[in-house]
């Protein structure tokens, strides 16, 4: 199968130097090159959508997508959160899902078995999927700085650098429990997600284009929700044949609640640094990191710096999971800890200074006062990517002799961005 990169360089929407850009932003930020070129700029969602339909040989969709009701009531949260999949059509026993891969025969089965259905995938961009989950199932993903407008994915406009609020008391007094728990409510945040049961009905009065990248593109024009159904449908009956098939009998309702994952073990430091050296993706770098660090902390989450935000990634230890973690979003360019290490570079051990960036962090982090903390910037490019937090909870003190691997560790984490950046290129 063809690459994407080199079909957007042979359909002359990107140059090498620009995929190039797209694998690096991929390797340091994650997502697929697709979402990471959507971002830097250097295609429309549209462009994307038609190229990974040409990639894969299947319908694509983009733009602002109708979902049917009766079909999204057939996926729960649960499930949806971990495929990334969303139900768009469903008639009789065949149901079209929208999906980043059509290709990924587990994805489907899986969806097949819950649902008791055909599935006929259609492509879609990662960062629409991601959109459509927000809205659709309230499930968070980071849009990585694309922003939706009217019907289309976009880059926004570089933003200006936020200017330092002036804080309720000087930067130079110290947070303690009993100032965090009446501060604790003050601080803005989003409700929490809730956990499994049915999605909310949604209208479908939105308009959807349909484009099939099997046969010349049509003049660009909206199609109302009737004549996008229909198309799909009739690609649907057309496919029947070579839509793949379950493996087994699907069963509705069938499926057993997901159960929280037990936390991985931790790792010692020679072990931590013998997996840095031969890690395969961005994710094992995460995951390394993480379970070192839980060996020497009660609690420890790994950040992504970008676009003007510390994002949660990857976390172990007391009160953290992946869902809470994937909700943490500190804004830099205000006094906090984060933004201290961002822009100096450099590591901080001790306690906690009473702002707002560092309320809002505690509070995602579920609460709890330490009595110091331990953070360090990790970089790549040229550039801080990553930030590690860790800390041993509500008013326990971070022991300085269990920083110093940690510090080494750091250095072996730019290292393995660096060879996973030469295999990408």
């Amino acid at each position: 199968m063809q690459r994407l990169g080199e079909i957007l360089v042979s359909l002359q929407i990107c140059t090498e130097a620009q995929i190039r850009e797209g694998l690096e932003n991929q390797v340091i930020f994650g997502g697929r090159l697709g979402t990471n070129l959507l971002e830097i700029g250097h295609l429309s969602e549209e462009q994307l959508a038609r190229a990974l339909g040409r990639r894969h040989g299947r319908p694509c969709l983009f733009g602002n997508l109708g979902v049917d009701p009766a079909a999204l009531r057939l996926l729960g949260q649960d499930l949806v959160d971990r495929l990334e999949v969303i139900p768009y059509i469903v008639q009789d026993r065949k149901l079209a899902v929208l999906v980043r891969d059509p290709d990924d025969l587990a994805v489907l089965d899986e969806v097949a078995f819950a649902t008791g259905k055909q599935v006929h995938p259609i492509v879609v961009p990662e960062a629409r999927i991601w959109a459509l989950m927000r809205r659709l199932y309230r499930l968070d993903r980071q849009l990585r700085g694309i922003e939706i407008e009217g019907s289309t994915l976009r880059r926004p406009a570089p933003a200006r650098a936020p200017e330092p609020k002036k804080e309720r008391e000087p930067a130079t007094d110290l947070m303690d429990q009993a100032e965090f728990d009446a501060l604790y409510s003050r601080v803005s945040d989003a409700p929490p997600l809730p956990v499994g049961g049915a999605p909310p009905e949604v209208p479908p009065d939105e308009v959807v284009d349909l484009t099939d990248l099997l046969a010349e593109p049509p003049p660009a024009a909206p199609l109302d929700v009737e004549r996008a159904r229909e198309a799909v449908l009739a690609a649907m009956e057309a496919a029947a044949g070579h839509a793949p098939r379950p493996s087994f009998t699907p069963r509705p309702g069938s499926l057993e609640a997901v159960r929280p994952e037990p936390e991985p073990s931790s790792l010692g430091f020679a072990e931590a640094i013998r997996f840095l050296d031969g890690v395969a993706d961005r994710d094992a770098i995460a995951h390394t990191v993480v379970r070192y660090a839980r060996s020497r902390f009660r609690r420890a989450i790994l950040l992504t710096v970008h676009r003007g935000a510390a994002a949660g990634w990857e976390g172990l230890g007391e009160g953290l999971d992946r869902r809470s973690v994937h909700r943490v979003r500190v804004p830099l360019g205000t006094p906090g800890v984060l933004d201290t290490v961002v822009r100096s570079r450099a590591h901080f051990l001790g306690p906690l200074q009473k702002t707002e960036a560092n309320l809002r962090l505690l509070k995602a982090l579920g609460g709890g006062v330490p009595r110091n903390a331990f953070v360090i910037p990790i970089l790549s490019l040229g550039r801080v990517v990553n930030v590690l937090y860790a800390d041993n909870g509500r008013g326990e003190l971070v022991d300085a002799s269990d920083v110093g691997e940690l510090l080494i560790l750091a250095t072996k984490i730019a290292q393995s961005y660096d060879s996973l950046l030469r295999r990408a290129l």
